[in-house]
């Protein structure tokens, strides 16, 4: 229960590590919400959350056994680390040169409502994940390390990989959505780069985690 737990919560920070970072799918958030409604930011993470269970599926019935080898594995193990790190170096150089700022006042609008099916909205959410390729280096890399990991548990391992991993994007998006269809100022520029911070160091820890274990 403890490696569930441990497995749960690793994946969600790392994936908060990288909702939290300004890209399309923030970007299509924002649009989205301001336009039509909150549940719109909903309905893109769904979207993004099929896809992330295709590649899930993907691995598990197939691409696995390719991984499964003792030194693929090790040196998935040790790329995912290295990743990891360069993640959190790249987050805590982006914070102090302010390269992520976002303009919290102007991003929230008025909601106009409109009756688009939620079909396309879901679609864009699968779409704009693909266009992003950082979503495939992520996968190839600290997605693939994390799959090794949770699938020496079986079923529970890997759903509760996933589930962290894709809570995390649920939970940043919704809140994102929140803000700006009720126009309520949760958020500035400081609490967002501490949540950055504190990501980035979590990485360092989950980074170095990779690498030994690969490395014993």
């Amino acid at each position: 229960m403890n490696e569930m737990v441990e497995i749960f919560f690793g994946a969600m920070i790392v994936g908060f590590s990288g909702a939290l970072v300004p890209g399309p799918m923030l970007t299509l958030v924002i649009s989205s919400v301001a336009e039509k409604g909150f549940w719109t930011s909903f309905f893109i993470v769904v979207g993004h959350a099929i896809l992330e269970l295709v590649v899930v599926a993907a691995f598990v019935l197939g691409l696995l056994r390719y991984l499964e080898n003792p030194l693929v594995a090790k040196i998935i193990g040790i790329l995912g680390g290295v990743f990891l790190l360069y993640l959190g170096v790249d987050i805590l150089v982006s914070v102090f040169r302010k390269r992520f700022i976002i303009d919290f006042k102007s991003m929230i609008k008025k909601r106009t409502m409109n009756t688009r099916s939620t079909g396309i909205i879901i679609l864009k959410g699968i779409l704009v994940s693909l266009m992003n390729p950082y979503w495939f280096i992520w996968w190839i890399s600290i997605g693939a390390a994390f799959i090794i990991k949770s699938v020496k548990f079986n079923i529970p391992g890997v759903l509760s990989f996933f589930t962290g991993h894709i809570s995390a994007d649920f939970i940043w998006y919704l809140f994102i959505g929140f803000l700006i269809s009720t126009g309520r100022r949760f958020l500035n520029q400081k609490i967002y780069n501490g949540i950055l911070i504190a990501c980035s160091l979590f990485l360092f820890y989950l980074g170095v985690k990779f690498i030994l274990d690969a490395l014993i």
